[in-house]
């Protein structure tokens, strides 16, 4: 950065010192060996900045770029430890898609960032070169120059934080783009597209929700538009004045020609190049604001838990008991249990009966606290689930979810749910017992054969029963204290 400030400071001053030696010396003595002289002297030191801005800028965006890949895996990271109640609230899929737009874009949030502060040090530095030489003309021109480029920059700021607040609603129309967008190019949809003529509803969802993101940044570029037309103003009113002083002094002030080009070189650059330094603040000012957004993502909090948690009971099997259990959904009034109370005793098998909505998902989420009761307590051997570390309170259930999920991984991969250290006996024998076995044994790669065409085009799109018989493998190949069925036979 610091040699970075350096060349960048130096680059425009060659071009300003450059032409009025040489028109000195073409007004003066003429001299060909002084001229040659000046002429090779810029065109090392121009070739010599150009490089090393080049060179360095490159050196430095490989870096930046490994620093936001960085803040990428943080909202991974965040993403898949937060509470689960956080991943089915709207408010919250929109910070993370304003999230993401912090970081996946190298030129603005966090990229843009750290573009603008590699240079902005050099941009302060020949500011300052540049301040100096108009001084030595007239303050005057220097203070109204400055007035000028204040005007465009604090509207330029206006825009930027117009632009911030429209960000949320902005988001919102991109997800749900993005969601229409991903359904209309997965498979897993496609039987339903075609059989039910899905295509123009798909279609004129995308296009309603793409519009609403185009009005949204039409509205914005047409204030930009505006600040564009001022900002032509200023400028021709800026060279009217500034050139006819040059030409005035030069007249009537004695100013030599080669000072003349120099002033009239300065007094450009200065406007063009001061106006970019705040350009590139006010951008880093309203970054800050979607880092910020990014930070927010972050820091939302997951349940208070004990910071001293309990050990989960050695003695095995578990009793379970719902006691005075009342639950309802975040942002929701309505109660789905209210006084729920039940014992299971150890060793038992229970089956929990239900029309649909009478809350057995619900029941299962709060058994392997994916939320926790709204009142009453969930006890774990006698002891409160809420007390035991959460990490090592998954790891006593083995549970088939109603929605099956499959992943673009191999078919061992989607049973043991690791890539590393798999019991490949141990799952074949799983399998056996889930009735998916012949299925596995048919396939050309056996278990090494890849699920899905999303990352393997020859992967394999298993049945809704194949998928719900490989799911069953998975809760018994992780062979766990509990096993959790949340209608195992749906698809069978």
């Amino acid at each position: 950065c610091g040699l970075n400030s350096i060349f960048i400071a130096v680059a425009p001053f060659v071009w300003i010192f450059a032409p009025k030696f040489i028109i000195d010396e073409l007004m003066g003595m003429k001299r060909v060996e002084v001229l040659i002289g000046i002429l090779v002297t810029t065109l090392i030191v121009s070739s010599v900045t150009k490089y090393f801005i080049a060179y360095l800028a490159g050196a430095y965006r490989m870096k930046m770029s490994n620093i936001r890949f960085k803040f990428i895996d943080l909202i991974h990271e965040k993403a898949m430890g937060m509470d689960f109640k956080h991943t089915e609230n709207p408010e919250v899929l929109n910070n993370i898609q304003i999230a993401w737009s912090t970081v996946n874009n190298p030129h603005k949030g966090i990229g843009g960032v750290l573009q603008k502060l590699f240079t902005i040090l050099g941009s302060v530095t020949g500011f300052l070169g540049y301040i100096v030489l108009i001084l030595s003309l007239n303050p005057l021109i220097l203070a109204y120059l400055v007035a000028n480029v204040i005007v465009i920059y604090f509207m330029n700021l206006r825009i930027n934080n117009y632009e911030k607040d429209k960000e949320v609603e902005r988001s919102e129309y991109y997800r749900k783009s993005m969601y229409v967008n991903t359904t209309m190019s997965d498979f897993q949809y496609g039987k339903d597209i075609r059989i039910y003529r899905m295509k123009d509803l798909l279609v004129n969802k995308k296009k309603y929700f793409d519009k609403k993101r185009i009005d949204i940044s039409e509205d914005i570029e047409g204030k930009r538009y505006k600040i564009s037309v001022v900002d032509t103003a200023l400028l021709l009113l800026r060279e009217g004045i500034v050139y006819g002083y040059l030409v005035y002094k030069v007249v009537f002030g004695g100013l030599t020609i080669g000072n003349f080009s120099m002033y009239a070189a300065t007094i450009g650059g200065f406007a063009l190049w001061m106006e970019n330094l705040m350009k590139d603040i006010a951008f880093v000012k309203i970054s800050c604001k979607y880092v910020g957004d990014f930070r927010d993502f972050l820091d939302i909090e997951d349940e208070v838990r004990n910071k001293e948690s309990v050990k989960i009971p050695v003695q095995k099997p578990y009793g379970i008991e719902f006691k005075n259990v009342s639950f309802k959904y975040p942002n929701s009034d309505r109660y789905i249990f209210r006084n729920l109370s039940i014992k299971m005793h150890p060793g038992q098998k229970l089956a929990i009966v239900g029309v649909n909505g009478a809350g057995k998902t619900t029941f299962v989420k709060l058994l392997t606290r994916l939320y926790s009761p709204t009142e009453g307590e969930i006890l774990l051997g006698g002891k409160n689930i809420e007390k035991f570390d959460q990490k090592e309170y998954y790891k006593i259930f083995s549970v088939l979810f109603q929605e099956i999920k499959m992943f673009a991984f191999n078919v061992a991969e989607n049973i043991a749910f690791t890539d590393k250290n798999i019991d490949l006996e141990r799952v074949m024998e799983s399998a056996e017992k889930a009735g998916i076995n012949e299925k596995i044994d048919s396939l050309e790669d056996g278990l090494s054969t890849n699920i899905l065409k999303v990352i393997d085009e020859n992967g394999v799109e298993f049945s809704g029963g194949e998928n719900q018989k490989l799911a069953l493998a998975r809760a018994l190949y992780k062979n766990a204290d509990v096993i959790i069925l949340d209608e195992p036979t749906a698809a069978l």
